[in-house]
């Protein structure tokens, strides 16, 4: 399912036995952990239907003993389990990459034949191994909720609905606006139209002209700067930028969702090359303006796709990093570091 239609469900009061929400933009993951606590958990009866269970060796079979429980004075219970070893992918080289299915597993695929309907049981995770049987299983119990990183047509309609649930309205055009100026990692989307809110007080829309006024964007040409610096591996240079851009940002999540979102453009423009189409066949394919896909297009055909891929794959781990609980700047400054350090 689509997260939004998972949403969707929990808010028409379709509660299912089972859910896995698990992928890369961890605040898509805590939107739908939040709306089925608040669909699930009444405030004075948490305490006996609501648990949390990290990784641990009985971490399996205490939500399993929970999720067979009654609740509490309630009519439902919610069991959350983070991070569960039978599900994630194994750690390569460690001592349980080949590790035989334990009872935990055997425990859980017996419950998911048939989940106990009082019980809402649902699992966490940044990644999954569907290749397990405990993950199939999972995935064919209840709902299975992939909340990947959104494309900017995509952030901009959850932008939409996020206002919308503030009580304004926010139109297409200054959905747009706000992505181009933010980026589409949505808690920085979330922290802007927060602001945005705020500063149009009483009035019912957030128009795109509100957007310009409180909204700052990074210069595009220092982020085209930045990525040109990395690729070249020109150091000094890099790291100036870096520096510069850092002093314009609230949090350096903007800075990196910016770059990352350049690198992907700027493999895109790479694929849409080898196509061999006319630039304003490529241009509407890539949803960009001609003068603009021009530019990148002379600067894509400058360096290598491997580069692309190389910084790309870098800034998509340090954004994981980050929002794992890694130091925002420290992060970013050493993924930088290491990609004009390396020597091809």
């Amino acid at each position: 399912m689509q997260y939004h239609e998972v949403l969707d469900e929990i808010g028409r009061g379709i509660l299912r036995p089972v859910y896995l929400v698990y992928g890369e933009e961890g605040f898509l993951v805590e939107e739908v952990y939040r709306a089925l606590r608040a669909a699930v958990v009444h405030p004075e009866t948490a305490d006996f239907n609501f648990h949390v269970l990290e990784p641990g060796p009985d971490q399996l079979s205490q939500a399993l003993s929970l999720a067979q429980t009654q609740p509490f004075f309630a009519e439902k219970r919610l069991v959350v389990v983070k991070e569960c070893p039978a599900i994630v992918p194994r750690r390569r080289g460690g001592s349980d990459e080949q590790a035989p299915a334990d009872a935990g597993d055997a425990a859980l695929l017996g419950y998911l034949k048939a989940p106990v309907a009082s019980t809402v049981l649902l699992f966490l995770a940044a990644q999954v191994d569907v290749r397990r049987k405990t993950t199939k299983a999972l995935m064919a119990a209840g709902a299975a909720v992939e909340c990947r990183p959104l494309k900017p047509e995509d952030a901009a309609m959850w932008a939409q609905r996020r206002a919308q649930s503030e009580g304004k309205r926010l139109g297409g055009q200054a959905a747009h606006l706000l992505v181009e100026r933010v980026g589409t990692d949505l808690g920085m989307l979330a922290r802007e139209l927060e602001k945005l809110v705020l500063y149009v007080g009483p009035a019912g829309e957030i128009r795109a002209a509100d957007v310009e006024t409180m909204v700052s964007a990074m210069a595009e040409t220092e982020i085209f700067r930045l990525s040109d610096a990395v690729l070249r591996r020109e150091r000094a240079r890099a790291v100036a930028l870096l520096e510069r851009l850092l002093q314009q940002v609230d949090h350096p999540l903007q800075l990196l969702s910016a770059l990352t979102g350049r690198f992907r453009q700027l493999l895109l423009v790479k694929a849409l090359a080898a196509r061999r189409l006319s630039p304003k066949e490529a241009a509407q394919l890539a949803h960009m303006h001609p003068y603009a896909y021009g530019k990148l297009a002379e600067h894509a055909a400058t360096v290598d796709r491997a580069e692309i891929v190389r910084a790309l794959k870098r800034l998509l781990e340090a954004d994981l990093a980050i929002k794992s609980g890694y130091d925002p700047r420290l992060t970013l400054e050493t993924v930088v570091a290491e990609l004009v350090g390396e020597q091809g």
